[in-house]
């Protein structure tokens, strides 16, 4: 004999209505569980995110222990981000197959390193492993060992201005709370040198940031160091490789 759909939901509906409604005290637990669930799932995606940027610098690290079993002593580490910014980008990538949204939204690491006298660079992220590709414009690394002292020593000084009061002239600082800052790390050998560049101080004026245009007394100093040389120089490095498209992928993290 064949049963009808008809029969078959009426016999669900009577079901339905026959089943005991839950308690107060029940609908209560139903309720806190599904606050406690709620509250889990946005800590495991805060969680995420703060792990994909640690992950970055994770990977950056192996991967320097990986060319560091290899024997080569000569690296540096370029990253280009900012503090307290939000990373635009076209919305439309995301429903790209070929497009890793974590690409998107967070900074990549370069890392340089000198191999039998030939410079290679590779972009770091979260989404792919790529090809190192050599590079020819490679002057920074004769810039850094010919200063290599001066370098150490070198100081970025804070976005400061002068005040003047009754008795003398004094001067002041002024801090953002985000800016974008760049970073290299030179690796040789057992030696490493940290230089940490916040645009902020490479100001002249302080822009929109009161009423009142104050300049940076220490803009000339800041801008003529040999690091700050170092600096454009990589970032106009890899520029140039992202424009050109020269990180091949070799496979997916």
């Amino acid at each position: 004999n064949t049963i009808s759909l008809q029969s078959i939901f009426i016999a669900i509906r009577a079901r339905h209505w026959f089943l005991k409604r839950p308690s107060l005290t029940e609908e209560y637990m139903m309720i806190q569980r599904i606050l406690v669930f709620s509250i889990l799932f946005i800590t495991l995606i805060a969680n995420s995110q703060t792990d994909k940027e640690y992950s970055i610098d994770q990977l950056t690290s192996n991967f320097i222990k990986d060319l560091q079993s290899k024997k080569i002593d000569t690296i540096c580490i370029y990253e280009n981000y900012c503090v307290g910014c939000e990373r635009t980008y076209d919305a439309s990538k995301i429903y790209d197959e070929e497009t890793c949204t974590d690409e998107l939204k967070y900074e990549p690491a370069y890392v340089f390193w000198k191999e039998k006298g030939t410079t290679f660079l590779t972009k770091i992220n979260t989404c792919f492993e790529y090809r190192g590709s050599i590079v020819s414009k490679n002057n920074f690394w004769d810039i850094y060992f010919s200063n290599k002292n001066l370098i150490q020593k070198e100081i970025i000084k804070p976005f400061e201005y002068k005040i003047s009061s009754n008795k003398n002239k004094q001067t002041s600082t002024l801090r953002a709370s985000h800016s974008r800052y760049q970073v290299f790390k030179m690796i040789n050998k057992n030696n490493a040198v940290i230089k940490v560049f916040d645009h902020f101080k490479l100001k002249k004026t302080n822009d929109n940031f009161s009423n009142e245009t104050l300049y940076n007394i220490n803009y000339e100093h800041n801008i003529n160091l040999k690091s700050k040389l170092i600096i454009d120089i990589l970032e106009r490095i890899t520029s140039e490789a992202e424009k050109n498209n020269i990180f091949k992928k070799i496979k997916s993290r």
